[in-house]
């Protein structure tokens, strides 16, 4: 199960910490995003060699590195010094690295207004101020530009959803507080027809897809062409390989001292009785908006 999309609003504020502490673990434990949704979103963007974009909570580097090797020049925003490091680290040096990383929010970090032909971020929007983040990004753009949003978020499927229950299940029993707020698993039509349904404003997209609170009726007048693309993913991890991964999420902060050490047994514990592996699926998603 995912670990982002209930209670993230007591954590927006200190978020760096959130993940920067983890810097080294998240960049082994987190996956990028398909090249198919990065190619979709230069196209909506009409993007080439040279333009430059920006791009938002960049963390290890993961869609960084994806953007510079399309030939994009990237200016990555994020507030972690640790997670920069490892960025830096990802990309490279050299005059053909064109990428310039920002140590700092992305609400006040100094960028040229009306100048990028992008802005994009991945797995990170939910984490900038809803009053601040869709303006900000909309003045970042020059007339035209797009806005490219990327995340994962889990997806109902058959060969996966026990797996899912017997998590969830065990969440109940060690954080029962966490629990009765985390959202029921939809299937991928109920998230594509609810997508749809909300496309005039692209920020009620988001909050649909991501369970967030980051709706704001503004963002409806700066944005429009709102699309959707998704690519299903399946994935298998032992116990071990999932508690590594959550180590690396909101959820595991939210977990009071006595309870990660109880979750990570119990997950162990369905690994074990699901024959080694826990199998999840989730959608792949990205949004684009064009700024009006």
């Amino acid at each position: 199960m995912t670990a982002h999309g209930v209670g993230d609003g007591e954590l927006r504020r200190r978020y760096a910490q959130v993940f920067d502490d983890v810097a080294e673990e998240y960049d082994r434990e987190r996956r990028g995003y398909p090249d198919e949704l990065i190619d979709a979103a230069c196209l909506a963007g009409r993007l080439g060699a040279g333009d430059r974009v920006v791009e938002v909570g960049c963390g290890t580097g993961l869609l960084t590195s994806a953007l510079l090797a399309r030939g994009l020049s990237v200016e990555a925003v994020d507030p972690g010094a640790n997670m920069i490091r490892v960025a830096a680290r990802r990309v490279g040096e050299g005059e053909e690295v064109h990428v310039r990383f920002h140590h700092g929010r992305f609400e006040e970090v100094s960028l040229a207004d009306a100048a990028f032909a992008a802005v994009f971020s991945a797995t990170a929007f939910h984490w900038i101020e809803p009053e601040v983040g869709w303006a900000r990004a909309a003045g970042l753009l020059a007339p035209g530009g797009v806005l490219a949003l990327l995340q994962h978020c889990d997806m109902w499927d058959a060969s996966t959803v026990d797996d899912w229950r017997a998590l969830h299940g065990r969440l109940v029993k060690v954080a029962p507080e966490i629990a009765a707020r985390w959202p029921e698993i939809r299937e991928a039509d109920t998230i594509l027809d609810g997508a749809a349904a909300r496309s005039d404003n692209i920020s009620a997209v988001w909050s649909w897809i991501g369970r967030h609170e980051l709706t704001v009726p503004e963002a409806a007048r700066l944005f429009g062409d709102v699309r959707i693309e998704v690519v299903p993913i399946h994935t298998e991890r032992t116990g071990d390989q999932l508690n590594a991964y959550l180590r690396t999420t909101s959820l595991y902060r939210r977990l009071e001292p006595h309870q990660r050490p109880a979750l990570e047994a119990e997950n162990r514990a369905v690994a074990e009785r699901a024959g080694g592996v826990i199998r999840s699926s989730e959608l792949a998603v990205l949004v684009t908006g064009r700024r009006v």
